[in-house]
């Protein structure tokens, strides 16, 4: 009954520090990812996301009231003259 489970945990690192601490991946892809997240720029980022983010749900709207329009035009009744 009395088994003790001891959990180890790694050190906490974000993906790109586990990326350039595997010894398995090449210094040159290393470098080049060096390079590309020292350009990165998280305001920035968040800037775009959220930019791209609004476009989508204008569009959206856009659509939905193109819908309304569309099913407001049907006309439900067949007149017939007779």
């Amino acid at each position: 009954m009395g088994n003790k489970v001891i959990k180890r945990y790694d050190e906490a690192k974000t993906p790109y520090k586990r990326v350039l601490a595997f010894p398995s991946i090449e210094g040159e892809i290393k470098v080049k990812l060096k390079s590309k997240y020292d350009m990165l720029n998280p305001a920035e980022l968040k800037r775009r996301i959220t930019k791209l983010q609004n476009k989508l749900l204008k569009l959206n709207a856009l659509k939905q009231e193109m819908s309304k329009e569309k099913d407001i035009e049907k006309d439900p009744f067949v007149y017939i003259s007779i």
